[in-house]
């Protein structure tokens, strides 16, 4: 009794031990073909990968595709909202939305539209619009899939773009400095601050990102540019992805997920 005392004592007492409580829990491990190309979760519990430039939703053995040969490779993919996924094949300057049975709803060809785009960032933006950065002009604006027109909201952007995020309200991207910068619906940009050298990036909140570099994840503060090693078991992996508390790493050979909290 007294040795069982003891260790309840020492259990949350230890410096130690409660730190290492707060490490993120593991909580699921899925089996995946080694060529896929991991492109996110939802909210329902589905993953999203590339596989043969094939765009496949799977979970529990059910699996939903879609392919277009003919626009090559696929470049991004927008799952911010799963009944109107983006996928981006910037070699042909085109875009395909699709619903949730991943039945394609709209094909947009920038080259075809009245004023053609060059289109190296795209993404979903609220009522049927989409944000575009337009390489041709240099400026990030809102096009409308219905009227298949586009409408610029900054001047021209001499900094380019190195790693760009978006959600109905805002477009964040990152220029050749690391400089970070937002912009919303009505065209006004504010500065976020800066980040330091990575591989892959997601923006949790205005302040907080997690980002990779060299194996590693990191999660990085703009507000005290604090960089804090995230704990997880793998040594290598090829891709992440955070929402709603759960943290999905990419490895060679699985699909492992997270319970994580990181503060907003």
């Amino acid at each position: 009794m007294k040795l069982l005392i003891a260790l309840l004592t020492l259990l949350y007492s230890s410096p130690a031990l409660c730190q290492e409580a707060l490490l993120p829990v593991r909580i699921m491990a899925t089996p995946k073909p080694a060529a896929e190309r991991f492109a996110g979760t939802d909210a329902f519990g589905w993953d999203y990968v590339i596989a043969d430039n094939e765009f496949r939703k799977q979970k529990d053995g059910r699996v939903l595709k879609y392919k277009n040969v003919a626009l090559g490779d696929i470049f991004r993919v927008d799952l911010q909202n799963p009944l109107q996924i983006v996928l981006f094949y910037k070699k042909f300057n085109t875009l395909v939305l699709l619903d949730n049975q991943m039945n394609a709803t709209n094909l947009i060809n920038f080259n075809d539209i009245s004023e053609p785009l060059l289109a190296e960032a795209v993404g979903l933006a609220s009522q049927n619009r989409l944000w575009v950065y337009d390489l041709n002009t240099q400026q990030t604006g809102l096009f409308d899939t219905a009227k298949n027109t586009f409408r610029t909201l900054t001047p021209p952007n001499n900094g380019g773009i190195t790693w760009y995020q978006n959600d109905y309200n805002y477009f964040y991207w990152t220029d050749n400095n690391g400089n970070l910068f937002v912009l919303n619906l009505f065209g006004k940009i504010n500065t976020l601050g800066t980040l330091p050298p990575f591989d892959a990036a997601q923006l949790i909140s205005n302040d907080v990102l997690l980002l990779q570099k060299d194996n590693v994840l990191y999660q990085y503060q703009l507000s005290t540019q604090k960089s804090t090693p995230v704990t997880i078991i793998e040594k290598t992996f090829g891709a992440f992805y955070y929402k709603d508390g759960i943290l999905s790493i990419f490895t060679n050979s699985e699909i492992i997920q997270y319970k994580i909290s990181l503060p907003r």
